[in-house]
């Protein structure tokens, strides 16, 4: 392989201007204040806290108007208005997560906008919680008994309430299976939408106008049960992995974020994208259990 072609296919010069075309297809407007958090990945499976290492997350910020177009120059802003370059953090581990929604300034004030409605796919887990070992045992059983299913590793815990928690992870083969699965069984829904490829599934985001901060997180709970996806990823401040850096769950097997498909350039509307998957009867309840429970308060 002659020298050029090694610089060609090195993952961080293929996708270098991913990070940033990623953000500004999110609709950020040169003022706008970008929130990031940087989590040591290699130990660490718990955002926004590092209880498994003595490592801390580390919160970054800058203005979009001074963001560096290419991954590897990116620098961003400490607490203490340092700058520190973010790919060479990533390279000693850490993960690189952005705020999807934006604030009005600093990551301790109210947000103002819903850049997007957004879903985590992730393929590498069958999690699952149950009350007795031979309920874990017969899943186990259902599971082993699959032809299809190959499984890397599986593993169970007990939580303080008793219960037993099964986590089995799939393997790397298994996982692009599924990869192709979901693309071929949802491509007619997600056509127009920006995908965001990770090692463990897929990032969905329909970028948004206008958006309605009382409907983010009702759609969002909606879409997660639509796609049976991620039901965590449903709170106003949530962060994703960015496109241009690497996964760093596994130091010896780096794997980059990239964005597989840009989706259309008209951002949607919440009330075009609850007509699209037919989502308005779950947003409808959602929105009644929130006004509901205000009432009670």
């Amino acid at each position: 392989m002659t020298q050029s072609r090694a610089k060609v296919s090195n993952p961080v010069q293929l996708y270098a201007g991913h990070a940033y075309r990623f953000i500004e297809k999110l609709g950020c407007k040169p003022s706008d204040q970008l929130q990031f958090l940087l989590i040591y990945d290699a130990k660490n499976n718990n955002r926004g806290h590092s209880f498994a290492t003595e490592l801390p997350a580390i919160a970054l910020h800058k203005p979009f108007h001074s963001l560096e177009k290419l991954a590897p120059r990116i620098k961003l802003y400490t607490r203490r208005n340092k700058l520190v370059n973010a790919l060479w953090l990533n390279k000693k581990g850490y993960a690189v997560f952005m705020e999807i929604n934006g604030r009005e300034t600093t990551r301790a004030t109210p947000f103002k906008a819903i850049r997007a409605q957004f879903i985590d796919v992730d393929l590498n887990k069958i999690s699952a919680l149950f009350k007795t070992k031979e309920q874990v045992q017969q899943k186990i059983d259902a599971i082993l008994s699959d032809p299809s299913e190959r499984l890397q590793s599986i593993t169970i815990t007990q939580n303080k309430q008793g219960q037993y928690r099964l986590l089995a992870q799939r393997t790397k083969q298994r996982i692009a299976e599924l990869k192709k699965q979901f693309l071929k069984k949802h491509g007619h829904r997600i056509k127009d939408t920006m995908i965001v490829e990770t090692k463990n599934g897929y990032h969905i985001y329909w970028i948004m106008q206008g958006g309605d901060i009382s409907k983010f997180v009702p759609i969002q709970k909606a879409l997660a049960q639509t796609f049976d996806s991620d039901p965590m990823i449903t709170n106003l401040s949530r962060v994703m992995r960015i496109p241009g850096f690497y996964h760093m769950k596994n130091p010896g097997s780096p794997y980059m974020v990239k964005v597989k498909q840009w989706g259309r350039e008209k951002p949607f509307t919440q009330e075009e994208l609850i007509a699209l998957l037919e989502l308005k009867p779950a947003v409808a309840a959602k929105l009644r259990g929130k006004r509901r429970a205000r009432h009670a308060s």
